[in-house]
């Protein structure tokens, strides 16, 4: 008699995790040529696009072009061969910050050996000397003024070296977004200050330019509140904390005269994280259907170490509890 055998159960392969595919030029066309034009090494058709007249699209292809992956192998040819050498100076120091974060790697400041350390410094040093240089052509440059803010925290400058760059920002373009990131960054507890500085740098900011992207200060500095306090929930859910986000949206992105530019997706999914986090359910749906599909950035999803998954997650479940009455 043939032995009997039990038959493994068939367990059906487990159906991967969603993800979320980010496009980095937020459907932008020319953002997408111009990082092609910079992979192929043609500078002087890839200056026609980032010397853009207008300042918000001018600083995203900036941001796409010093973010660009090689671009510090050959952009002092793009310098010494530009008749007008200031833009490519622009994206060579701005550049040269993000080569010395990839030299220190994104862990902890304890974790980096003295060595990386070392390299660190001298691309950071590299980038504000080539910061200076466009600022000696062009004192009001502020794509170059914000940069220096990041620069000044980054190379331990102190708060108050760290306020006078940003004074020097403000005093060009008094709502420069990414000059007020950095100097929010700054004056987090982690870093050079405490969160009542935080805290008074957003309501500040925010308070003075409504109607603009300032507002969304208050967001950020609630989710970084949230990570200070080892990513407590608690906190996030607290109705004081809903309704200032409530507000903040109203005179940002819920305001009927804010102006849509290319790096506001940024705010929005900022806006949708922090509601969503709070279980601010209906707050946070507003904010997800207007990203849809593709306009969700990594940034704030980053804080999660897969930002796409994230993303979905709270996507998901803000859309779950909502169905369900929440």
């Amino acid at each position: 008699m043939w032995p009997f055998r039990k038959k493994k159960a068939v367990v059906a392969p487990a159906a991967p995790k969603p993800e979320m595919t980010f496009d980095p030029f937020l459907g932008d066309a020319d953002a997408r040529r111009l990082s092609r034009l910079l992979g192929d090494r043609d500078w002087a058709a890839a200056r026609t696009i980032i010397d853009d007249p207008d300042p918000r699209r001018h600083a995203f292809y900036v941001s796409i072009a010093s973010t660009k992956s090689g671009l510090m192998e050959w952009i002092d040819d793009a310098v010494r061969s530009d008749p007008e050498p200031t833009l490519p100076l622009l994206v060579k120091g701005k550049a040269a910050i993000d080569w010395a974060w990839e030299a220190r790697g994104s862990g902890y400041a304890d974790s980096v050996a003295e060595d990386a350390w070392k390299v660190v410094r001298q691309r950071l040093l590299l980038a504000e000397n080539c910061l200076d240089d466009v600022l000696d052509r062009d004192p009001t440059n502020v794509e170059a003024l914000a940069a220096k803010v990041t620069l000044a925290s980054a190379r331990s400058k102190g708060l108050e070296e760290i306020r006078s760059r940003f004074a020097a920002v403000i005093a060009v373009a008094p709502t420069h977004q990414n000059a007020h990131w950095s100097m929010l960054q700054a004056l987090c507890r982690k870093w050079h200050g405490s969160s009542e500085l935080m805290f008074e740098f957003a309501r500040e900011r925010a308070a003075a330019y409504p109607g603009t992207g300032l507002p969304v200060l208050i967001a950020e500095a609630h989710l970084e509140e949230w990570l200070s306090r080892k990513r407590d929930y608690e906190y996030l859910e607290q109705p004081e904390v809903g309704a200032e986000l409530r507000a903040a949206a109203e005179q940002s992105i819920w305001h009927p005269g804010f102006p849509e530019g290319p790096r506001t997706a940024v705010i929005w999914n900022t806006f949708a994280m922090a509601f969503a986090m709070g279980d601010h359910y209906p707050e946070a749906e507003r904010c997800f259907a207007h990203i849809g599909d593709n306009l969700a950035t990594r940034s704030p999803w980053s804080y999660w170490g897969k930002p796409g998954r994230a993303f979905l997650k709270f996507r998901d479940r803000t859309r779950d509890k909502l169905a369900e009455g929440a």
